[in-house]
């Protein structure tokens, strides 16, 4: 709504491990949001991945994840509608610092193809 106040009418919104959970369900909330991207995500608190559509929704995490494993993001990818992309990053840990250049690289090319549209 904050956003929207201010003149923001297409918001994509990237949260990361809570963060994630938090953006999807934010995401499902107003159409304001174009596009929502959970890096590491946590699956409980995300029921709302179901309603992003048609928003779509970007999974990213390492497979190697230390803290909230990868089934995480499988979970709200299995539930989630199109339009949904999961990319996992191996060798990667919960904070995606070894594979940060990946990271960049992918979340750069999907915000760029989802907010030509």
């Amino acid at each position: 709504a904050y956003l929207e106040s201010i003149g923001r009418e297409r918001v994509v919104l990237v949260g990361h491990s809570f963060g994630g959970a938090v953006v999807i369900n934010a995401g499902a909330l107003t159409q304001n949001v174009v596009a929502v991207a959970a890096l590491s995500p946590q699956s409980y608190g995300t029921d709302a991945a179901e309603d992003l559509s048609p928003r779509p929704l970007l999974l990213m995490h390492g497979e190697d994840d230390e803290v909230l494993p990868v089934r995480c993001s499988q979970d709200i990818f299995r539930r989630a509608s199109e339009p949904k992309k999961m990319l996992l990053y191996p060798g990667c840990k919960h904070g995606l610092d070894d594979c940060r250049r990946e990271v960049d690289r992918d979340l750069t090319l999907w915000l760029h193809d989802v907010l030509k549209k």
